[in-house]
């Protein structure tokens, strides 16, 4: 009887937050707008796992991101379109939030470009 009532408790606390498919990693990553001459941004890292989902939230297909990458590397300005829940969204852009980027540069100097990306679901 415990041992059904800690299984029932497990699943119930795995079942509040869903990890996005593998898939669905960030990918195709492009410039939105480049000025020739400029060397493009080099992503470091995001935070592992990709997007956390809550149990209501999903997103379907392909989800285009665009985004802005400042001269210190740092993501902001994210618009997300797709097939998504406001949550998925909201999700989907704090994860993005946590990447970081060795910057673009113009002539040697750090610049800030405007980047766009994609995230792949299954559909449902």
């Amino acid at each position: 009887m415990k041992r059904r009532f800690l299984l029932a408790v497990l699943l119930c606390a795995c079942a509040h937050e869903q990890l996005v498919p593998e898939e669905a990693e960030l990918a195709k990553e492009q410039p939105a707008t480049f000025a020739e001459g400029t060397v493009p941004p080099v992503r470091k890292k995001c935070r592992k796992g990709g997007p956390r989902l809550g149990e209501r939230d999903r997103a379907s297909g392909r989800l285009v991101l665009d985004y802005v990458i400042t001269e210190e590397g740092k993501v902001k300005d994210i618009s997300v379109t797709g097939d998504a829940t406001a949550g998925a969204v909201k999700a989907i852009r704090a994860f993005l939030a946590t990447c970081s980027y060795q910057p673009a540069t113009q002539n040697g100097k750090p610049v800030a470009v405007k980047w766009k990306g994609e995230l792949r679901f299954p559909p449902h």
